[in-house]
Formats: structure tokens, sequence, C-alpha cells
């Protein structure tokens, strides 16, 4: 069984496999934001959980593998922007989607030809979550993204505010409108 798998990539040590599980850590924090009191209106604070995060870090070596460390990391680089669950000992990972934010390679030793014989590659993901306004890059989207801004806006003002899920829970149901 796998140590660790996001979206088909897994960390195991077995025959015909091998991907050793390196550091692990996590976060969850808390923003806190208040304003003071201006004018006769009343302070206020907010709080919010901030989104989750998880860093991964392991070594590639070309001869534990057999598979050039470069090919490896080429194959994190194109998944950067891509979310899917984080499964940790075959169960799902705190929360439902993380996103892989970004990948680099570290310690990489060359042979005298130029090929990478090994690489720490880190990973950093994080949860991945609908905004208000309901925008959400699709995974087709992100495959043909570039570097550089990238913005998406609404096409309607109808798709600007709650999603439909927070306007069911904060509006009164009124049967008589």
């Amino acid at each position: 069984m796998a140590i660790a798998e996001w979206n088909g990539f897994t960390w195991q040590v077995e025959p015909g496999q091998v991907r050793p599980f390196g550091d692990l850590s996590t976060a969850r924090s808390v923003s806190v934001e208040r304003n003071e009191d201006k004018e006769g209106e009343p302070a206020t604070q907010t709080v919010a959980l901030d989104l989750m995060t998880i860093d991964v870090t392991y070594p590639a070596v070309v001869t534990a593998t057999g598979r050039d460390p470069r090919d490896e990391y080429g194959e994190w680089w194109r998944n950067v922007g891509v979310y899917a669950p984080f499964y940790l000992n075959g169960r799902k990972f705190m929360g439902d989607l993380f996103m892989l934010k970004s990948a680099n390679a570290s310690n990489i030793t060359f042979a005298s030809d130029g090929r990478w014989l090994s690489a720490d590659i880190e990973l950093s993901f994080e949860e991945y979550a609908e905004d208000e306004s309901g925008l959400k890059l699709d995974k087709r989207e992100i495959a043909g993204l570039t570097p550089g801004m990238y913005q998406q806006t609404a096409t309607s003002a109808v798709s600007v505010g709650p999603s439909e899920a927070q306007r069911r829970g904060k509006m009164p149901s009124n049967p008589g409108m």
C-alpha cells in the first residue's frame, strides 16, 4: 500500500517503484482582523480559518528508481495548479481537495554529461476552496496556463456574490413571496 497519494502520484517503496516519503509538514492557522471604533460605530473583529497547507520533500535518485530525477520533477512541474484529494496511509487527509501550489528541485547532483543523478523534490500543497463568487479554475483551464498573471472575471453580475449554498443558509424562506 502507498504511504501517500495525490492525483495518481504515489510515495511507496516496493519493487518497481521507489519513491520514499521524506519530510511532511502541515499547517492550519487563523486570521484575525480588528476594526477599531470609528465615529460611533462599534468595533468589530473578524476571525477566519486560513487554508490548510501541506509541504512534502522527498529524494529522487536515479540509482534507486531507474528514473531520471529531472523527468520526475517535470511531471510535478506540469501539475502545478491541479487540485485533487491527498491520501495518507489510504485515508483522505483532512481537507477535500489540495492544489499543488509549487514544485521545486534542490540539491541537484549532476553526472559528468549533465544528467541529473539526484535531487530533492519539494512540493507545496494548499487546501483548495471555491471563493465567495463561485469562481473556480477548471482542470482543463489550468493545463493551458502560461507563466504570468491570470485573472478570472465573472461573466455577469449574477455570478458575483455568495454561492447558492451560502444563500440558502442565510436567507430566510418566505412562502408568501
